[in-house]
């Protein structure tokens, strides 16, 4: 058998690979393909060595017969050009040798220099440092599994999530779709665990990881996909102990958080097991291909197993006073939803709908009113043993989940401890955080009064253009407007650009706490581009704030919307800003 390298070599003869092509459109295999085209390519080389030795050695032969009767004719001047020839050749060879083996030194030296810095980089992963783990682990699968293409990889904390893309295989058996689909399966399930090898061999630090492999295609309800077909999160723990040397990679792979949409094999989960409880898909395999749908029969089922949420029967206060000496991790479920809503109702947040998920979770939707730090909320709520430990993975998710359900913010409820990476992650997300310690004293703090009262005045006083008015008087207007939103400041000074920085605090207990504002003057069509958003990122930094308010008096484009999603970062724009300012009423 040839080798690949030599393969590849014949089949770059000119016409082997058009051999190759036209095999592989008459439904032939690979294997075939090739062997077709290296067929073709030595019937080529036949012919030119026939060509070679019938013209080419004849014009060879008709040469050296004229040297050597030369030099027969005039021996002296033979022997001076045989040995000028000789030379001639012998310094030409030991100049190719000499580059040569300068070559060959550098390229060993420039192969210990990366040697040093591939062992260097994965020192520092043993140290605990993540900086250098693409790095180390792109070169690391290169040489263990080469076939492997990986498309991008990001590491947050020291959990890194891998995203390689699936192989795919068409023509392999003669266009067999069935033969076909278990090679892919088969290579996506390998590739897999083979990526999870490698990402857990270069470092013991890295305690868990996410692999996804990406594919897009067609699926059997005719629409288009383009993501993660697989995607794993294994713990280093479980991936010890479980044996891949099984026929059914399925069935090894199960032991880690799986989802699997090929949109072939996967039927979806009834709609109480859904992305909340992380899974996404049920695994069957050899499953019929048919559209299953199901309907709930739960009655006060609003949708996707959500249900309308009831004014508990009980202030927050009063069930505490019941449940005096007893743990809030042991209380029913039932009377931990009824806390749990009633605080948030005490908080004034607008509680519409909960979820039950399976775990003890609960789910909950509600509203704040407040025109800019107000929204849609996304809460989680779990009893934990009060010693418990709370991690930073759990933080990640209702982030994502935040997301997915298109909220604003995220508030997690617990009746544990978080730890300290969890603490330090939720500042860079949209997520607040309510532990046992905090939980306890909500429940013995006053209902939050809600209201802000907006100022009184002419509209005389008010037509004046935020984009035109001096500097000065922008300020004042800035103090006057974060201060009718219920915002106490703290600061405020101007900056050079016309712009006006201020640290001021919000009074709410969960979602308020120190915001840093940015107020900068723009003519009123100006579309803000994200550049601001990132710029006003290194004024909170600097004013040690998580969360900050973005004004303007024009609007912002939807890459600073997106943007400010990421960084904590809330957006007033020109039409909120002069509405707010011409409102006379008490919302209440």
């Amino acid at each position: 058998m040839l080798s690949s390298e030599w393969k590849e070599r014949f089949l770059r003869i000119p016409g082997a690979r058009r051999v190759v092509n036209h095999l592989l459109s008459q439904g032939h295999s690979k294997e075939e393909s090739e062997t077709g085209g290296l067929l073709f390519s030595g019937l080529m080389i036949f012919l030119l060595a026939i060509i070679f030795d019938g013209f080419i050695l004849g014009l060879i032969r008709s040469f050296f017969a004229g040297v050597w009767d030369f030099v027969n004719q005039n021996p002296v001047e033979g022997v001076l050009a045989g040995l000028f020839a000789t030379m001639a050749f012998l310094a030409i060879l030991f100049r190719g040798l000499q580059r040569q083996e300068h070559k060959t030194k550098l390229e060993k030296t420039k192969a210990r220099q990366e040697q040093a810095k591939h062992i260097f980089k994965k020192e520092t992963l043993q140290r605990g440092a993540m900086g250098h783990f693409e790095d180390v682990f792109r070169a690391e699968l290169a040489v263990r599994y080469p076939e492997i293409q990986i498309k991008s990889i990001h590491v947050v904390d020291t959990v890194p999530r891998i995203r390689f893309n699936a192989r795919m295989f068409r023509t392999e058996f003669g266009g067999e779709v069935g033969k076909n689909y278990r090679l892919f399966r088969d290579s996506l399930l390998q590739d897999t665990v083979h990526i999870m090898e490698t990402g857990f061999s270069i470092s013991e630090n890295i305690q868990a990881l996410v692999v996804d492999g990406m594919m897009n295609f067609i699926n059997r309800k005719a629409a288009f996909y383009d993501g993660a077909v697989i995607s794993v999160k294994a713990l280093r723990d479980v991936f010890r102990q479980t044996n891949f040397q099984v026929p059914n990679l399925f069935k090894a792979l199960a032991a880690f958080d799986l989802r699997y949409n090929d949109g072939m094999e996967v039927e979806a989960l009834p709609e109480d097991e859904n992305k909340t409880a992380r899974i996404l898909e049920r695994i069957k395999q050899q499953a019929p291909r048919l559209d299953i749908r199901y309907e709930s029969t739960k009655k006060g089922v609003v949708d996707e197993g959500w249900e309308e949420a009831a004014t508990p029967s009980a202030a927050p206060t009063e069930v505490t006073d019941s449940l005096k000496g007893k743990p809030l991790s042991s209380i029913p479920l039932a009377q931990f939803q009824d806390l749990a809503v009633g605080l948030l109702t005490q908080l004034g947040f607008d509680v519409g709908k909960v979820k039950k998920i399976p775990g003890g979770t609960l789910q909950i939707l509600a509203d704040f009113q407040h025109p800019v730090i107000g929204g849609n909320f996304m809460i989680l709520a779990r009893q934990y043993p009060e010693t418990a430990s709370v991690h930073a993975d759990l933080v990640r998710e209702l982030d994502e989940l935040t997301r997915e359900e298109g909220c604003k913010r995220g508030i997690y409820l617990v009746t544990g401890q978080f730890t300290e990476e969890a603490k330090n992650i939720s500042r860079k997300m949209a997520v607040d955080l309510v532990d046992g310690q905090k939980l306890k004293e909500l429940l013995d703090t006053p209902s939050y009064d809600r209201r802000w009262v907006f100022r009184s005045g002419d509209e005389k006083g008010l037509v004046l253009n935020l984009s035109t008015m001096s500097l000065l008087d922008f300020e004042k207007e800035v103090d006057q407007f974060l201060k009718i939103l219920g915002f106490h400041v703290s600061k405020v000074r101007r900056a050079v650009g016309g712009s006006v920085i201020a640290v001021v605090e919000h009074s709410h207990p969960v979602i308020g706490g120190k915001f840093a504002v940015l107020a900068k003057q723009f003519p009123e069509t100006t579309q803000v581009p994200a550049e601001i958003v990132s710029e006003f990122a290194h004024v909170m930094a600097s004013e040690f704030c998580y969360r900050g308010l973005l004004l303007v008096p024009a609007y912002f484009s939807m890459e600073a919307r997106a943007l400010s999603r990421f960084s904590g970062v809330d957006l007033v724009d020109h039409s909120l800003w002069e509405n707010l300012r011409r409102r006379h009423l008490d919302p209440g």
